[in-house]
Order: C-alpha cells, then structure tokens, then sequence
C-alpha cells in the first residue's frame, strides 16, 4: 500500500511527472501570494519544494540551485529560478507532445462512433460471459478507460494496446463464447491504423538541436541531457 496516495496519481514518466508537481505547488504558491506584500517565505517554500521534487524523481541538474540563506537575496534568487524553471516546464511540454504526436492518431467524430459501437458490442460479450465479477469489473474498468481516450482530441496507441492485451488475455483462455471479441479488437485496430495512414508521416523525431555550450555559472541547472540550463538567463541559449 502507498503511503502516500495523493501522489498515486504520478506518470511514470519522471520528466511528466516533475511538470505535473510544479503545475500543482505553481498553483498552490499562486494562491498563497496573491495580494501579499512579502512573498519571500512563500518563495522559500515553493524552491524548497520543486528542488525536493526535483531530487525524488531522480531529475539531475537542480543540485546546484540552493536557498540563499541571506533573506535580502530571496527575491533576485527565486526571480533566476522561476524563470528557469517555467523554460524547463515548457520544454518538456513541448518535447512530450510532439512524442504523443507521433504515437497518437487524431480519428474523425465516424472513427470514434464507430469505435464506441465495437466498444459497446465487447461490452455486451463480456457481460454474458462466465468471468468473475472481479476479473469483468477490471476489463470494463479498462474499456471506459480506453473509451474515453477515444473522445480526447489525439488518441494513444499505447492506450489502446493496453486495453487489447488483457482483454485477449481473458478470451484466450475463455470459451468459445468470448472468441468473437477478437474480431471486434482487429477492427479497432484497423480504424486507427487507417486513421493514421492518412496524417502527414511522421515515422522518427528530429533530433534535438546541440545547444551551445556556456561557461559554467556560478549557479546553473543542466538540463537531463540537454545540455547546460543556465542559471543566466542573459546568456544566450539555442532552442
């Protein structure tokens, strides 16, 4: 058991998981600063925070920021960082989605109709079938899951691959009864398939660009392997 499940929610991508933390304390510090004169032990917090953040889910390059101890220095200090970090959240943003893009396929409002009614007819096979209840409720859990993925403006494959693993799984070692939802799966796979034919290709990400290597700063957080993410935001730094 989790000791602490209001983090169960996390991606197990650590980068995805960094710039859902910071989106939430980012939040949580906005709400604590509004219409206060002296932010500086709120920004100590919120520092004090995401570099803890930063250290929980393993991310390098944040070791070299620190609190300053001397209170004077708090608002040049977390001016430097916060701008430091909302680039780093906006280059993962940017980076994770032209991944989803690649490995997602945007379906016409047919495409999903016609998904939600093979949806609808493994729902029906399932629910007649001699499973225990325990081992349906999972698959229909999945299948709302996947559903709902459908309805999102770009559905995954790795979703939808997920969702087709256990249920044929089960039908495998099911009766003849459940044999059907095999064809209704092959179907599915083939609206996406088709879908995704007809999008410009998109087979392989660019590489990134090598950023431009910067004397090192007093201070600075390197990117994970990206290269130098100055401390010095004068300095300039290619995207």
């Amino acid at each position: 058991m989790n000791d602490f499940p209001e983090y169960d929610d996390l991606p197990d991508d650590p980068e995805v998981a960094f710039v859902r933390l910071y989106e939430r304390h980012n939040q949580e510090y906005q709400e604590q600063t509004h219409g206060v004169q002296d932010t500086r032990s709120a920004a100590v917090e919120f520092m004090n925070t995401m570099l803890g953040v930063a250290q929980g889910l393993e991310i390098p390059g944040f070791e070299n920021w620190s609190i300053p101890e001397d209170w004077d220095e708090v608002y040049p200090a977390f001016t430097n960082f916060d701008r430091a970090l909302k680039r780093y959240v906006m280059e993962v943003k940017v980076r994770k989605s032209r991944v989803t893009k690649v490995y997602s396929v945007q379906l016409s409002p047919e495409d999903k109709e016609r998904i939600h009614n093979l949806i609808r007819e493994i729902r029906d096979i399932l629910t007649t079938a001699d499973l225990q209840d325990r081992k349906r409720n999972s698959l229909f859990s999945k299948l709302n899951a996947f559903e709902a993925d459908v309805d999102r403006v770009r559905t995954r494959f790795e979703n939808a691959t997920l969702m087709a693993i256990d249920i044929v799984g089960v039908v495998d070692k099911g009766t003849n009864a459940l044999k059907p939802i095999n064809e209704l799966l092959r179907r599915i796979q083939a609206i996406m398939g088709n879908a995704k034919d007809e999008e410009p290709e998109q087979n392989q990400l660019p590489p990134p660009p090598e950023r431009k290597k910067l004397p090192p700063p007093p201070k600075q957080i390197t990117g994970p392997s990206e290269g130098n993410f100055s401390r010095d935001l004068d300095d300039d730094i290619p995207f």
